[in-house]
């Protein structure tokens, strides 16, 4: 018998075969003590007990993941005109964010969909990005005319660029999708100039109250997509063995086109009531809230 799994309301069924990478140890600080955090269906979440990560284990290996994000920006980006107007508000967000420490250089955006974060930042940077869906890459050479020749369809570790290419690397809404970040995180470094920053954005936080509260139930929670729920103590963790240090965080909510404060609160308080009552209380899916989104700049300092 099949294993039907939906998750609200996608059928992950069909990816079940590419379910094969399962991790023994965290990948942030080596420990081999970790506990079960959420499931949903057969899919499962475990926690490292020592640092806080949390891990979807086992989880698609590349040819699976290669599978679901085919036609990624087609099924999930230009059909959904609510979700590409507010991530273009939140795009100007982000830019004021990281130009408060650089804003001109030569710059790279991984995993950059249709360019649609490229094309927010200033005109004074050199615009590159590279992406592993062939349908957004194929959007992007042809509506990103200032800079869509620089597209290019490609996983990170296959770059062709240079070591000490670039000022800035950004990653947004990316790291947590990755199945090596590790080696992701270590090809950055290479890439980037001493002195030049590496930005996260638009990225889950882990370690957040709502995450903690909801689990499975936490809007940000995907068996598929999001493999890593890192904080920013994992990622600096990891970054700091590649000579990446942690000089600025942020988590936005207030003033971003997600909050709705009143009515977002009551909803956490319900929770939070349900579950002092009967801690197995079935809870509905978290809405936006603080600390639920991170965003960080390291610099490379060696």
């Amino acid at each position: 018998m099949s294993d039907k799994i939906l998750f609200r309301g996608e059928d992950l069924e069909q990816f079940n075969k590419w379910r094969t990478v399962e991790k023994d140890h965290c990948i942030a600080c080596g420990s081999r003590d970790f506990e079960l955090w959420a499931t949903a269906g057969s899919y499962k979440a475990v926690k490292c007990v020592k640092c806080g990560l949390i891990w979807m284990n086992p989880f698609l290996n590349d040819e699976g993941l290669g599978k679901y994000y085919a036609d990624y920006i087609g099924r999930r980006r230009l059909n959904n005109d609510l979700k590409m107007e507010q991530r273009k508000i939140q795009y100007q967000s982000d830019r004021e964010f990281i130009e408060h420490f650089i804003s001109d250089g030569k710059i790279l955006d991984v995993g950059c969909n249709g360019g649609f974060f490229l094309e927010a930042l200033s005109t004074k940077f050199e615009k590159h990005g590279i992406e592993i869906d062939p349908e957004a890459v194929v959007y992007a050479q042809k509506t990103q005319k200032q800079f869509g020749k620089n597209i290019l369809c490609v996983a990170l570790e296959r770059a062709p660029y240079e070591n000490s290419s670039f000022d800035m690397i950004a990653m947004r809404g990316t790291i947590e999708h990755l199945s090596d970040p590790v080696n992701a995180i270590k090809k950055v470094s290479q890439l980037l100039k001493k002195g030049g920053y590496y930005y996260i954005t638009a990225t889950p936080n882990g370690d957040s109250f709502a995450a903690d509260l909801f689990r499975d139930k936490w809007t940000l929670f995907h068996p598929v997509q999001h493999i890593w729920h890192f904080s920013p103590k994992t990622l600096s963790l990891i970054c700091s063995r590649f000579g990446l240090k942690l000089i600025a965080k942020d988590f936005p909510y207030l003033g971003t086109p997600y909050e709705n404060a009143r009515e977002n609160v009551k909803i956490v308080a319900k929770a939070i009531k349900s579950r002092e009552q009967n801690p197995s209380a079935e809870l509905p899916i978290s809405p936006p809230f603080w600390e639920n989104m991170m965003a960080l700049v390291f610099e490379k300092t060696k």
